[in-house]
């Protein structure tokens, strides 16, 4: 996933700080927790989706840097960062439909009945853009936004944290999230208006897409779709919960 290009260290420096974003989030509710021995027992997915996500994003900023004439280099990496995203997506998906299934059947918080939504189709839309990254590998100017695009989306869990762990657990925390992961997209658009005169249309992809998904999450909360759509998610653990 080779980000760095003709405009230096902008684009490695971008996913630094997507992944330092990311580790701060977690560090309050997660790895700090671990590293005092304070962290409730659960179950190994928990740990495995941490371990996984947290993985990917410190490999971000790695490949964003590696220069081209290490491209062999980069290639190799690049098959672990598709694995990791792999085993993102299964155990996201996991831990979150067994969150799910236990609100359904009234034995969890109903945050997760709700939210899940926002959470589910943020995981959704990093898999769009990781693989439509892959799939631009031959386009280098499209590879390394959407791939900028793909971490931003990611790292909406710790932009939560960080919106809880400053102002408490509210329901605007969320919203207020989503919102703030734009904010590496938009960065990313200043930079080109201001080094190319010009937008790349994969930030307007990136931007467009990501906001109508998310949005869309979110106006469902409250809504007769709600139910269903958490139901669906649910059903990821009705086949793969034995292994939580």
């Amino acid at each position: 996933m080779a980000i760095q290009g003709r405009h230096g260290w902008f684009f490695p420096e971008l996913a630094l700080a997507i992944s330092l974003t990311a580790f701060a989030g977690f560090a309050l509710t997660y790895l700090g927790p671990l590293a005092a021995g304070t962290y409730a027992p659960v179950s190994w997915a928990v740990h495995a989706h941490g371990i996984v996500y947290l993985a990917w994003c410190a490999f971000l900023p790695v490949q964003a840097a590696l220069p081209r004439r290490v491209f062999s280099l980069h290639r190799a990496l690049g098959v672990g960062s598709l694995l990791l995203a792999a085993a993102m997506a299964f155990t996201g998906f996991l831990v979150i439909g067994v969150k799910v299934q236990a609100a359904l059947a009234g034995e969890g918080p109903d945050f997760w009945k709700a939210f899940s939504l926002p959470i589910a189709a943020g995981l959704v839309l990093f898999l769009g853009f990781y693989i439509a990254a892959l799939l631009n590998r031959g386009r280098p100017e499209w590879h390394k936004r959407l791939m900028i695009s793909a971490g931003a989306t990611v790292i909406a869990a710790g932009t939560w944290r960080l919106w809880v762990g400053a102002f408490g657990s509210n329901d605007w925390a969320m919203p207020a999230a989503l919102a703030s992961t734009k904010l590496f997209i938009v960065a990313g658009m200043v930079h080109d208006f201001a080094t190319r005169r010009r937008v790349h249309p994969a930030w307007w992809v990136g931007l467009g897409v990501s906001v109508a998904v998310e949005a869309g999450s979110l106006l469902a909360v409250g809504t007769p779709v709600e139910l269903p759509l958490a139901r669906a998610i649910a059903s990821f653990a009705g086949v793969f919960g034995w292994m939580y």
